[in-house]
Parts: C-alpha cells; structure tokens; sequence
C-alpha cells in the first residue's frame, strides 16, 4: 500500500495555492481583520487600538492558536527614526467609548485625526487627517519619510511567531486608496478630482514614488510572501473603474514588476463591488483578488470569477459575513462553504475565506463551521491518492 502523504502545513498550503497548484486541502482563511481578535481577548477594543494591550498582531496569533485556521498576518516595517513625533490625547471616555486625538507634527505643520473606540466594535473616524488640501497637502507629504531607515524588529518577530501557521503579508494602498483614506469623507474627496485635480495629482505621484520605494526595503529587509494593495475605499462601490484605472493601475503595474524580481506575491483587495475591477486587475498582473464579495454587497458569481478568471487569479472568498456567518446557522454556513468549494477549488488556485471583515458579533459555532468546512469538504483527490 502506498503511504498517503502527510498533511501540509498552513504555510505549505497556502504558498502552493497562490502557486495555482492544488495542496492537500482548500485553505480556510477567514477575513477577521480586527473586530474577532480583539473580542477574544475579553478586554474593551480600545486596550487593543490604543493601549496596545495586547499588541494587535499578538490578539491574532491568539485566535489563529484558538480555532486553527490557516493564517495569512500582517508584518509590515515599523517606525523610522525620521518619522514626524505623533501624540494622543484622550478626549472622553466613558464606560461604552473613549474618542482620542492623534497629533502629527511635520516641519510643515500639524496633522490630527480624531477617532471613536467603541467597547466592543470597530473603531470610527470622527474627523479624518486630511479637511484642508491646500494647506496641508505638504504636511502629508512630510509624514512619507525614508522607508529604509524603517524598523524591522515587529516584522522579525511577526515572522518568528507564525512560523508554519502561515503566511506574511504587507499592505500598501493604491495611490488612490491613499487619497481617499487621507480625506476619508467620500463626497469631498472625489470632489477632489474635480475641484483640485493638479494638487491632487502630484501629491499622488508623490506617495506613487514613496510606495514603490518602500515596497523595495519591505521586501529586501521583510522578506513578506505577499504585499496585498488596499483598499475598500477604491472599491467598484466608491470610485469608477475610469478613475481606478487612471489613478491605481500605473502603479499596480510598476509595483507587480517589482514584486515579481523578488518573488513576492500580489494581491487586491476589493470588498463590495469588484466586477468591473477584474480585467483591470488581471492586466496588471495581480495574483490573488479578495474577497470577492457576492450580492448585495458585492457584485461578483464566484463561480463565474473562477470560469473566467481561474488560470489568472487565485481567488479568496466569499462566504457572506451578515447574512450567513453572522445571523445563519452552522448549517447555513456549512452549505455556503461548500457551494463556494464546489464553485471554485477545482484545479487549485482557491482560498476559502468571507466577504468582508468577520464581525464581532459571530456567534463562534458558525465561525467554527466555517473552518471546519475546509477539512470537510476541501480535499483534493490528488492529496489522497
């Protein structure tokens, strides 16, 4: 009798997979962002966001241990010695929220955020960095210091802790994702492309030059296995696919290339719609797209992205995070998995995952049956014969 080979690691999976190859079983990485880490170390989400209590990454390695999925974490370079000094100040707090203050000063001027913890959910911005362009477009600027003077004793340590349990990832905003995170308010920011298109414009050729040199150090001094390039504000659902080609395909283009000669993979990430996105990530040269959000937020098939799109992507989806994982049953969850494996694992090349960000309210018995779907019904018969 031949000997079955013996079960991959979650590093080993998920590497094959984004190889389009097909490893001993689909991977299951569920898209907790935050909201579940933070939930799981029973303390108010502000001792995470802002007490750093525990350090953020340390929640997921904890949930990872806890329920066992395969892990893709972020493990980004930290601080340089050149960044502008930053300062908090807790404005309230109370026994529901507290809404702190973070202050940057530049050489050419402050920058402040203002931002609400809610006990038990996300964080909201309650005013964002950027309300003046004209005047503070050069203290943004100012905050893109020398990215090889960046520190790499967090990315070490991510690295160290994940070992086999996964994969390291960075992330890097799109030149337009950067604007609109910067400004935040949806209306005025694409306003921005009207009003004051020049301004605009070269502060995002500016932040387009920053990026691809600091995707160079990350990937020379992080060794990431992936650089996954936000974000949801440059989704289908906010920006049209003229302004997403104009203002993030270039660089996605450039940035592919790089990442290529270090062999690091790429990746998108697009909740809501990405229909229309699909063909302009695929002329890029993109790896991996998530997560592919289906109807009615999104506006994607997902056996329909794995007939067109299946020999160019390895796809990361989609099983509805309100509808099915948060107000479903096991039952429901389980059928959504399998219908997504039997929709796009065949030939390799799938990651089962959620749509957007899990939320804090999951009843754990779905999430469970989520990743147990994985086991169940994602083996490859090439694994086992």
């Amino acid at each position: 009798m031949t000997p079955l080979p013996q079960p991959m690691t979650s590093r080993e999976r998920l590497l094959a997979t984004l190889r389009g190859q097909e490893p001993d079983r689909v991977p299951v990485v569920p898209d907790v962002s935050n909201m579940m880490p933070c939930r799981y170390t029973g303390k108010p989400y502000w001792e995470v966001y802002v007490n750093n209590n525990p350090p953020m990454w340390r929640a997921h390695i904890a949930l990872q241990q806890r329920f066992g999925y395969d892990m893709i974490l972020s493990g980004d370079l930290g601080a340089s010695p050149d960044d502008p000094p930053a300062e908090s100040r807790i404005i309230s707090t109370d026994e529901e929220q507290w809404v702190v203050e973070k202050t940057i000063h530049t050489a050419q001027g402050n920058l402040s955020t203002i931002t609400a913890y809610p006990r038990a959910r996300s964080p909201w911005n309650i005013k964002p960095l950027i309300t003046d362009p004209e005047a503070e477009i050069p203290a943004l600027l100012a905050t893109l210091t020398d990215p090889w003077r960046k520190s790499t004793s967090h990315a070490t340590e991510v690295r160290q802790a994940v070992g086999d349990k996964g994969i390291i990832r960075v992330t890097v905003s799109v030149p337009l994702a950067w604007w609109l995170y910067a400004r935040l308010h949806m209306d005025q920011s694409l306003l921005d492309f009207i009003d004051r298109q020049a301004l605009v414009e070269k502060a995002m050729d500016a932040y387009a030059e920053w990026a691809l040199e600091l995707l160079k150090a990350t990937f020379e001094l992080a060794h990431p296995d992936i650089v996954l390039f936000s974000g949801s504000v440059s989704s289908m659902s906010v920006v049209s696919p003229r302004l997403y080609r104009r203002y993030a395909f270039p660089f996605l283009c450039r940035a592919v290339e790089l990442a290529e000669r270090y062999g690091v993979f790429t990746g998108v990430h697009m909740c809501g719609r990405s229909k229309a996105a699909l063909p302009i990530l695929a002329e890029a040269g993109i790896d991996l797209i998530e997560p592919l959000e289906a109807r009615p937020g999104g506006d994607v098939v997902l056996a329909d992205v794995k007939r067109q799109y299946g020999d160019r992507f390895c796809l990361k989806g989609n099983v509805n995070t309100f509808e099915t994982l948060a107000r479903g049953t096991p039952a429901d969850v389980t059928a959504a998995a399998r219908q997504c494996i039997e929709d796009a694992a065949a030939g390799g090349g799938f990651i089962l995952s959620t749509g957007d960000q899990v939320s804090s309210d999951t009843p754990e018995e779905n999430f469970v049956a989520l990743i147990a779907s994985a086991e169940r019904y994602g083996r490859y018969r090439s694994a086992s014969s």
